[in-house]
């Protein structure tokens, strides 16, 4: 029998026919199968064949596939059991399953599964003289024994046996090129295998059009950028597949998990009763650690939930409140899940007032920089002022942590880096001049270096404002030196190499051993404050401070601790030979004409730690 024919006989069988991969996802189904069911093909194609069976038949149902081909391999399993429509409503079902021939599929271990249904009051084929619906026909023979019903008994019986040894090979052909299709990414996501987008919507659509529960958790891998510099491309992706894993794990069959693209993925519920469950331990799942390409990393996730009410409109305002909540969780300090609420949509209108006050303020010149010092205790003195941009709108200061990530969204931080800087080299200046080892600290995002004359530009403000290169450091954070799609140390050689200074910022929690540090162009490490943050009282034991300064220092590095608040930090770090200190207990940042009085500031508290030694 030609495969056109086949594919013919089968689209048109009047029983209900459906074709499950491996993973139980429908890649085929007839017309029969979308009348009894309910659901448009585009509905059930790629999607989980527990959808179409009530809560107490999934678990018998997976059995009956689960013993496929244990005992008798060419022979139908029948399975009876409850079925469930689109409209939620249930039905008696009889399905006839059978695994296709090894050469249908990609070997014995991974066999796709033919299906043939009947419904209670579905019509039966004249031929059907038993109870039970195709109990006696062997692979592939549900599909092609329905297509061959069409004369006397004695008759339909041969013509059963001839179509079933013909579509027995017929039928791979048939599905092959839709198939193909499906994993070339017209519903499948490529790599995790997961429904994509557009996949996701439709389902999305088809929930919302039935009274259950409705529940979206949307969600990404906090700086995921970061972690694929670091993994590399490859393992980036055995990450994301771990994360498609585990999310498939933490919901039912009937759930959806989608990927949308990139570290973006969303979750599906229906008839969930409590999501927020759900959502917990999707939470617990993630945070759990996973090896990948060598490296034992532990990704955060941020996360939000909407659920239908009765005022949803539709799959687009149900998005859009979990990408609020979602937002939210970022912004309230990432690795969490919230649920959304009205006001987070204020919230999101806000980010947009935002982009546009802040690029006003970089027209008009609004940014402004504040300075903090730095103290060296062995001299007493202060060496260094670190420069901090200040956007002051409607009579208040707006947070750095709030107007920053806007400006790296916005792309607004390249003005702003490089407005920061001119200011801070020319406002510094006449201090800088009192001693060669003075110097001005200017924190520097990975963005900046995307201009790949970013190292001449920032040679050319120091010379503008007559300021000696060596007296200029740049601050960079850990994942900024391992970026893999720029030239990031190409240029920060060329600074140093012009007498630029490099340090590290926020140096312990992120990527670098301290072994690849003597790799890097650098001059100086800043311990974080989330380490200083651990001593409390200066007889805690925490040997890593000692450690990291001590490999420092053999490396030829000065070491800074940043986020100094009581005497006892600052005397446990200089014990151990930290170079500098930095932090609120020798004075916040301020303006350069309160440049004087800062600096009076830091060294009375540095006396006072001295004192107390």
């Amino acid at each position: 029998m030609e495969s056109g024919l086949a594919q013919l006989l089968l689209e048109h069988s009047p029983d209900p026919l459906l074709l499950l991969d491996p993973d139980g996802s429908i890649s085929f189904l007839n017309a029969a199968a979308e009348e009894l069911f309910g659901y448009s093909r585009s509905q059930l194609l790629g999607a989980d064949s527990s959808l179409l069976l009530a809560e107490d038949s999934r678990e018998p149902f997976h059995g009956v596939l689960a013993g496929l081909g244990a005992s008798a391999p060419r022979s139908g399993q029948p399975f009876a059991g409850s079925g469930r429509r689109a409209d939620g409503t249930e039905l008696p079902v009889e399905i006839t399953c059978s695994l296709l021939p090894s050469n249908a599929g990609s070997g014995a271990a991974a066999r796709s599964v033919a299906l043939a249904v009947r419904g209670a009051g579905h019509r039966r084929a004249a031929s059907s003289g038993t109870g039970q619906f195709g109990t006696g026909q062997s692979d592939a023979g549900a599909f092609a024994g329905t297509a061959a019903r069409t004369g006397a008994a004695a008759d339909a019986a041969t013509h059963r046996r001839r179509t079933a040894a013909a579509a027995s090979t017929a039928v791979p052909a048939a599905f092959a090129g839709h198939d193909d299709q499906v994993r070339a990414g017209v519903l499948r996501d490529p790599l995790t295998s997961l429904p994509n987008g557009t996949l996701f919507n439709e389902r999305l659509a088809a929930a919302l059009r039935r009274p259950d529960p409705v529940d979206v958790l949307l969600l990404n891998v906090d700086d995921f950028k970061n972690l694929n510099d670091m993994l590399g491309r490859s393992s980036a992706d055995e990450l994301l597949v771990e994360v498609a894993s585990r999310l498939r794990n933490c919901v039912r069959p009937h759930d959806t998990v989608a990927r949308l693209g990139g570290d973006e993925f969303v979750v599906l519920l229906t008839e969930c009763l409590n999501a927020d469950a759900v959502a917990k331990r999707i939470a617990e799942s993630l945070y759990e650690p996973l090896r990948v390409g060598g490296s034992l990393v532990r990704p955060g996730v941020s996360m939000g939930l909407a659920s239908r009410t009765s005022g949803t409109l539709d799959g687009a305002e149900l998005m859009r409140q979990a990408d609020a909540a979602m937002t939210a969780a970022k912004t309230g300090g990432k690795n969490a899940w919230l649920r959304f609420r009205p006001e987070m949509l204020n919230t999101v209108t806000a980010k947009a007032d935002g982009q546009a006050g802040l690029r006003q303020a970089v027209e008009l010149g609004q940014i402004s920089v504040h300075y903090q010092p730095v103290v060296s205790p062995g001299l007493g003195a202060v060496v260094q002022f670190e420069a901090f941009a200040r956007w002051e709108r409607h009579g208040r200061l707006v947070p750095p942590n709030q107007f920053l990530p806007v400006a790296e969204q916005s792309g607004l931080i390249r003005e702003i880096g490089d407005e920061v800087m001119r200011r801070a080299c020319a406002e510094i200046r006449p201090w800088l001049a009192g001693d060669d080892a003075y110097s001005v600290a200017v924190n520097v995002s990975g963005l900046q270096f995307q201009n790949r004359d970013f190292a001449t530009d920032v040679l050319s403000i120091v010379a503008s404002t007559g300021v000696d290169p060596r007296q200029l450091m740049l601050e960079l954070t850990e994942s900024v030196f391992f970026e893999s799609d720029s030239d990031v140390l190409r240029q920060l050689r060329q600074l140093r190499e012009a007498g630029v200074r490099i340090a590290m910022d926020d140096f312990g929690t992120g990527y670098a051993a301290l072994g690849r540090l003597k790799e890097l162009p650098l001059d100086k490490v800043k311990i974080d404050r989330s380490f200083v943050a651990m001593i409390k009282t200066g007889q805690e034991q925490l040997p890593f401070f000692g450690t990291m300064i001590n490999a420092a220092h053999a490396l030829g590095l000065k070491v800074t601790a940043e986020g100094i608040e009581t005497p006892a930090q600052a005397r446990y770090l200089m014990d151990r030979g930290c170079d500098s200190l930095q932090g609120y207990l020798f004075a916040k940042p301020a303006p350069a004409s309160d440049l004087a009085g800062t600096m009076e500031s830091a060294l009375t508290a540095i006396d006072k730690v001295d004192a107390g030694r």
